[in-house]
């Protein structure tokens, strides 16, 4: 099944059937025991899979009855090129963002490297919280090209990013995501209001624009216990 430990392969291969419909809303799921046969592994491997899932609310325990298969408060989709905060927005909730840093940095190895460029080339750095319902659910460090002049004079508390872009004329037209099953460090954790080692996505982006130029690379530190991701698999 791959590199990844089991657990994780578990994980995504049954995220990807309740969020499919393969598992229907209120349904009970398999029990650690049945699900211990079918893969050949020990339990603690299954439950820490299962664990996962209902940590996203994608699986609900009840005592006494057994695991029953629930949905999140919402899902979004990846393979739709849009902001962030549009996405949330269309889903009838408020976005409340925290801009925590903002300046010009030099890219470093791990930067240059995405956008091609020497590592003492200078970039944007904006780290932001993003709240919803005043939660905390993503910690977000995007690095920017530098292809927009005076770009520090927006205040990203309240301007969207990829509607920034587009009127300089750089438009997303590509975005390569990853995204990863993470425990999160003490950084990250303070931030979201969790505990250093609670489980979140990382969501790593890199975005071209319609020239296929490289304007950002973004990583989401993404709370999983208020919303599933999803795409459709061709």
């Amino acid at each position: 099944m791959g590199s990844k430990s089991l657990y994780i392969q578990l994980w995504e291969h049954y995220r990807n059937q309740i969020l499919t419909g393969t598992y229907k809303y209120g349904e009970i799921f398999p029990t650690e025991r049945e699900l211990e046969k079918v893969h050949n592994c020990n339990r603690k491997t299954i439950r820490k899979a299962l664990n996962m899932l209902v940590e996203e609310k994608l699986l609900v325990r009840l005592i006494g009855k057994g695991t029953f298969v629930n949905r999140p408060d919402l899902t979004l989709p990846l393979e739709t090129i849009r902001g962030f905060s549009s996405l949330i927005k269309q889903e009838g909730m408020e976005v409340i963002n925290k801009v925590l840093f903002f300046q010009k940095v030099e890219a470093g190895y791990r930067v240059s490297k995405v956008f091609g460029i020497s590592k003492e080339d200078r970039v944007y750095k904006c780290v932001r919280v993003r709240y919803v319902n005043e939660n905390p659910i993503a910690l977000d460090i995007t690095y920017i090209r530098d292809v927009f002049p005076e770009l520090l004079k927006f205040d990203f508390n309240v301007y969207s990013l990829y509607e920034v872009m587009e009127s300089y004329g750089q438009i997303p037209c590509n975005v390569n995501e990853e995204v990863s099953a993470i425990e999160l460090q003490e950084m990250e954790a303070q931030y979201l209001n969790k505990k250093s080692g609670d489980f979140a996505y990382l969501i790593t982006d890199i975005t071209k624009n319609q020239d296929g130029i490289i304007i950002e690379y973004n990583k989401s530190y993404t709370v999983s216990d208020r919303f599933a991701l999803s795409t459709d698999l061709i």
